[in-house]
């Protein structure tokens, strides 16, 4: 529910079962219409995600349910595995939906950047992929495959560096992403 989706590998580590434990409880969850299995990647392991009569089972209604593209799918579970290996480490880690829903509760943002004003005129924020909580401000965790526009870049660069909600900014990211990160720190 944190996270939004998740392979056998990563639910199993964060729950402390094994695979084979973790795989026979998600059959019999998706048997009672609790859990989504679904594999979208040639290569790629199925990805999890609780529906929304699981999240509501599991004390998380005010989350929604997540939906999986083929396009997305990739960086989900690149989400999901920086995740569980964050959660291994010792952090506690929150996922983007968690911070949006709990965002929206307080009414005012918690772990987000400002990056300009939407088409309403308000405040438009970036929210991280991952939000690793602890003592002081929290850590915003970003994992990037793909390279962004980059002035769209530079606008979540520029946020990030203005804000005063986050102790600091951790990316993830490919060789590609991570020249046109650099790119973007340079020019700001």
């Amino acid at each position: 529910a944190t996270i939004g989706a998740g392979s056998v590998v990563e639910l199993a580590a964060s729950c402390g079962l094994s695979a084979h434990t973790t795989s026979n409880r998600l059959r019999a969850m998706e048997a009672g219409g609790l859990v989504r299995s679904q594999r979208l990647l040639h290569g790629a392991p199925a990805l999890h995600t609780l529906t929304r009569r699981g999240l509501r089972v599991a004390g998380r209604g005010e989350l929604d349910p997540v939906a999986l593209s083929a396009s997305g799918f990739a960086h989900a579970l690149a989400v999901a595995r920086t995740a569980a290996a964050l959660g291994e480490a010792g952090h506690r880690v929150g996922g983007e939906r968690e911070l949006r829903a709990w965002e929206r509760c307080e009414g005012r943002p918690l772990a987000s950047a400002e990056v300009g004003f939407a088409r309403d005129g308000v405040i438009a924020l970036h929210r991280p992929d991952l939000v690793c909580w602890g003592v002081g401000r929290p850590i915003a965790i970003e994992v990037e495959l793909t390279v962004k526009a980059p002035e769209r870049l530079r606008t979540i660069v520029r946020g990030w560096a203005r804000s005063r909600l986050v102790g600091g900014v951790v990316y993830y990211a490919t060789p590609p992403a991570i020249r046109a990160l650099a790119s973007a720190l340079r020019s700001e």
